[in-house]
């Protein structure tokens, strides 16, 4: 019920971001509808077909035909994507891109380039982010699409979808993994979730991470270009740009765990002991 109601929002915001594209200068061929759009991709493979709809094609001065899927995000998502590209964030739709790029090219369709537009269903940003055109992507995609209609018994426990997969998956009803997945898991078990809560909690998570990382290597770049600029010659504070820059020495007692330990080792696991520490893995999938 909520994967629906997800389609639902985005299909419900295509036809106003076809009007932001026209205002912002696009020359927009839309083309609307699911099942019965206007233009249809039809990729034969072995066994038979992959059938799709791009959402629209559109052009602006020297960036002609190019091929869209527009897709809706969450403020947190949008961010993600907008930073980290369609490529590493969701593979899934860079392949969507390339089929259907293949298939209107298959048709006759002239087509330079394929691009996602995102929208940030919070603050109504819109990006577009172009995805290469790849037939070694293209070729894989056919190969994993002729395995399934090859297929004459279910996939095997181990199928590779990732979680998020199933909750868009017509069959997980059937599927064991699919129920295995979304009981709650004990012990070393991993369980799937569909809380908003803790979804944003994680992505919250993971961008500070990154901001963090980030912050940490403007603050290293900027202290190196300091030293040589200002510390080197010999200046202790600095003005300008409104800022007001002193450096500060300051000289702080530490305690020499090395040096401790090769002196007195026969004291360290006397006066050592056990805490428990809880660290936050997270890594996406």
């Amino acid at each position: 019920m909520r994967s629906q109601r997800i389609f639902d929002v985005g299909n419900a915001l295509e036809p106003m971001v076809v009007k932001w594209l026209r205002d912002d200068g696009w020359e927009v061929e839309y083309n609307p509808g699911s099942q019965n759009a206007a233009f249809e991709v039809v990729v034969p493979v072995e066994g038979g077909e992959i059938r799709g709809h791009p959402d629209a094609f559109i052009s602006k001065g020297e960036e002609q035909n190019i091929l869209i899927d527009i897709k809706t995000m969450n403020d947190r998502a949008f961010r993600l994507w907008k930073t980290s590209s369609t490529e590493s964030k969701y593979p899934q739709y860079a392949d969507q891109l390339n089929i259907y790029a293949w298939g209107a090219k298959r048709a006759g369709r002239k087509v330079d380039w394929q691009a996602i537009v995102g929208i940030n269903k919070n603050t109504s940003e819109m990006w577009i982010d172009y995805v290469d055109y790849s037939l070694l992507r293209i070729t894989s995609i056919m190969e994993r699409a002729e395995a399934i209609f090859k297929m004459i018994n279910p996939p095997e426990v181990n199928c590779p979808a990732q979680d998020w997969a199933c909750g868009y998956c017509e069959f997980s009803h059937l599927c064991e993994l699919c129920k295995r997945k979304t009981n709650n898991a004990v012990g070393d078990e991993v369980a799937t979730t569909e809380d908003e809560e803790v979804i944003n909690a994680m992505e919250i998570l993971q961008e500070a991470r990154k901001m963090n990382k980030e912050a940490k290597e403007l603050e290293t770049g900027a202290k190196s270009v300091l030293d040589e600029k200002v510390r080197a010659k010999g200046v202790k504070s600095v003005s300008g740009g409104g800022y007001v820059l002193t450096f500060k020495e300051s000289v702080k007692s530490q305690f020499d765990q090395a040096a401790f330990k090769k002196a007195h080792p026969e004291m360290v696991s006397e006066f050592t002991k056990s805490v428990i520490s809880l660290t936050y893995e997270l890594k996406e999938i």
